[in-house]
């Protein structure tokens, strides 16, 4: 079986995107730039596409991967052994010094760090994509990130927890809006390597066993926190145990390949492990260097004020300030003078947006109630004390949660490298997307083409959505295949040649099994639940991690025990292959494209799921499985599909479940009968394209067998 992680494609993308980044002229030295690329990683699903983004987060990674050659001391005369993969380890960061070791610094850095704490091990997601879904590498990395999730499902609650405990009344604290650019940068490297799994997949192996062996940053700087939680001690037990699993698939993947390639990948893989220990260590320096300015200019406004406060009293009695008058604030101010700058900070006398526009200073100017109190040096103190509660809101807003773009990228029209390809064509474009992401154009209008097509052609069951119509639909089509259904008695109509015929030309589909829910996890931030569900469906046509489980491998073992030998999906030699007629190719295509856009289809793509794992119940695949056990055939992939997608709490009822979660959020933004219809009828022409677009292939099959036979 080939190796995906060895696809000579992947040189050639490196090549390509490297050449193309050196006409980069963007930048990434400020702040704003750095939250804007940020957003735009986020917002990623809505526009899986973007040549421009992929440049960026090429470029970005890059950038920071040359400078760990000349900050750290890599390897490169000798190749890689076990023993110097043991001996990897992180080199231990120490904490802030503790004069800034206050509760307040510790609340902000808890804050400021949530972005690496509420979404964990993101950098792995694309590794298992259906391109992998047979490799033993990426099963291992999705059995380690399942560990890393579903071990620990409780850990961004804990968080989150952690969050509301720690948020004052007046707090400014949010996830973009901290200080440390270095947290900004960390979270951007670990979505951009996320958009390039295979192109930097030593690098990622690399960069996990550095998270797996590293402390939070909050317990780097904080290291005495007094936070009541449980929430580090899990994160750490679960970490340091996953460990041993790293290793094992650090030493699995290097194997694979001669001692040359070994060595360069050595190499490749600590400067990831590497490029994590920097990015800690700046994020732990940034806080230290923000938290020592925060107390040396509160130092000095609180001299400045304590010269100036006795007096102050008696002239702002009128003046309140959380219920309290500046003269009684000014007369308690010696005993804690933190408490009243902090308070001074978040009043309305401070421009949180533009500081040099706030209206404190104004009382300071020329016919201003205070003009003369303070001279010059000790204004400008004043400005610099103020510029340090800066909060920069220069994020763009983003799209509304639920927004639904159904019109046609025009971008998309424009790019017409992959037009006119066939479908047989496309199949390894689609299944390597990572590696063509300018495919993905033509695979926006093909899906929105054929969805145009099913809508037409399907009639619906009923036009006003309702919970009870729907379970009472789903209920009557899964009884009339039961009762559709009939024990094989006798010899069956369908030869074994004739089935040995239809299990070749099933390949393309079963071979990538699960693909349409490979990016589910792209709906995490608008559909929390859908998305778990879905990714727990695809995790188990995966085979959560275990080979053995994995559905396109019981499929290819059927494939060998008939001496029906193809290549891998994935290579350039499967889609070539002379016994594969066209229309084999049509609904692996259809399934891939859409598979590449759930945030856009999301309607669509629940619906087909529904018709997927529903049509796996019943007198089809009860069918298969009597008439291939008569004729000797393995029914081994038949039967786990009827087991698995059961109604009662398998596939089929997780299909129908976030159907249902979909439509009462729907319906609770909305209230809208007839904004839910129209999502309804989106959800029906998913369902529909099932059966039509497979109906080419179901009418060119028996022909094609009749004609080669």
């Amino acid at each position: 079986m080939n190796n995906p992680f060895q696809a000579s494609q992947i040189a050639q993308f490196m090549q390509d995107y490297s050449a193309a980044e050196i006409k980069q002229v963007e930048k990434f030295e400020t702040k704003t730039a750095l939250q804007d690329l940020l957003y735009q990683l986020k917002q990623s699903g809505l526009k899986p596409y973007d040549k421009g983004l992929m440049l960026k987060a090429y470029r970005f990674i890059n950038q920071h991967l040359s400078n760990i050659k000349t900050d750290y001391s890599i390897d490169s005369d000798q190749g890689y052994d076990q023993k110097k993969l043991q001996d990897l380890n992180i080199i231990t960061i120490p904490a802030l010094e503790k004069a800034v070791q206050q509760q307040e610094n510790l609340y902000s850095c808890l804050h400021q760090t949530a972005s690496l704490h509420l979404n964990p091990a993101s950098w792995l997601e694309n590794v298992f994509q259906i391109s992998c879904s047979q490799s033993t590498l990426a099963l291992k990395v999705l059995e380690l990130y399942l560990h890393l999730n579903q071990k620990t499902k409780d850990l961004p609650a804990l968080y989150q927890s952690l969050l509301l405990q720690t948020r004052g009344e007046n707090d400014q604290h949010t996830e973009l809006s901290g200080d440390n650019t270095s947290v900004l940068e960390l979270t951007i490297i670990q979505l951009a390597l996320a958009r390039f799994p295979r192109v930097f997949f030593a690098e990622i192996l690399g960069f996990t066993l550095a998270y797996c062996q590293s402390a939070s940053i909050v317990e780097i700087c904080f290291p005495q926190h007094q936070l009541q939680t449980d929430y580090f001690t899990l994160r750490n037990n679960c970490l340091k145990q996953q460990i041993p699993l790293v290793h094992n698939i650090i030493h699995t993947y290097l194997q694979c390949f001669p001692s040359q390639q070994q060595t360069l990948l050595w190499q490749r893989l600590q400067t990831g492990f590497w490029l994590y220990q920097q990015k800690i260590n700046c994020c732990r320096d940034d806080f230290d260097r923000a938290y020592k300015r925060s107390i040396s200019t509160d130092q000095a406004v609180i001299n400045l004020l304590q010269e100036k406060v006795a007096a102050a009293i008696g002239h702002h009695q009128s003046i309140v300030l959380k219920g309290k008058s500046l003269d009684s604030w000014f007369s308690d101010f010696s005993a804690n003078p933190l408490a009243f700058l902090q308070l001074l900070k978040q009043s309305d006398y401070i421009d949180q947006q533009t500081p040099a526009n706030s209206r404190l200073l104004t009382l300071f100017e020329f016919k201003g109630p205070m003009f003369g109190v303070l001279d010059k040096q000790e204004l400008e103190l004043i400005k610099l004390w103020l510029q340090n509660t800066k909060v920069d809101n220069s994020v763009k807003a983003g799209p509304k949660q639920g927004e639904i773009n159904l019109k046609p990228s025009k971008k998309a029209i424009r790019l017409k490298k992959y037009q006119g390809l066939s479908n047989r064509e496309l199949y390894f474009y689609l299944l390597n997307v990572d590696l063509f992401p300018d495919v993905l154009p033509t695979a926006e209008v093909k899906v929105r083409h054929l969805l145009r097509f099913c809508r037409m052609f399907s009639r619906m069951p009923f036009k006003q959505y309702s919970d009870e119509k729907f379970n009472h639909f789903i209920a009557a089509v899964y009884q009339q295949e039961m009762k559709a259904y009939q024990p094989l008695q006798g010899k069956p109509k369908i030869s074994k040649a004739a089935y040995v015929w239809g299990i070749k030309q099933i390949a393309p589909m079963i071979l990538i099994d699960g693909c349409w829910l490979q990016h589910s996890l792209a709906l995490k931030s608008s559909y929390p639940e859908i998305a778990e569900l879905l990714f727990s469906i695809y995790c188990d046509e995966s085979g959560q991690g275990q080979l053995q489980q994995n559905h396109p491998y019981i499929f290819k073992q059927l494939l060998d025990s008939l001496s029906i030998n193809y290549p891998a999906a994935h290579s350039t030699e499967f889609n070539t292959q002379a016994g594969l007629i066209d229309s084999s190719f049509d609904l692996p295509v259809y399934m891939l494209a859409l598979s590449q856009f759930p945030v856009q289809f999301l309607p669509e793509l629940l619906g087909l799921n529904m018709a997927i794992e529903l049509s796996g119940l019943g007198k089809g695949y009860m069918t298969l499985v009597d008439e291939w056990r008569y004729w000797g055939i393995d029914p081994s992939i038949a039967e786990i599909h009827i087991s698995i997608d059961n109604i009662a709490s398998g596939h089929t009822f997780l299909a129908k479940k976030t159907i249902q979660l979909y439509m009462d959020k729907l319906m609770q933004e909305t209230a809208d009968q007839v904004v839910l219809n129209q999502h309804w009828q989106r959800i029906y022409t998913g369902y529909a394209s099932l059966r039509l677009v497979s109906t080419r292939f179901k009418l060119c099959l028996p022909i094609s067998y009749l004609f080669n036979k």
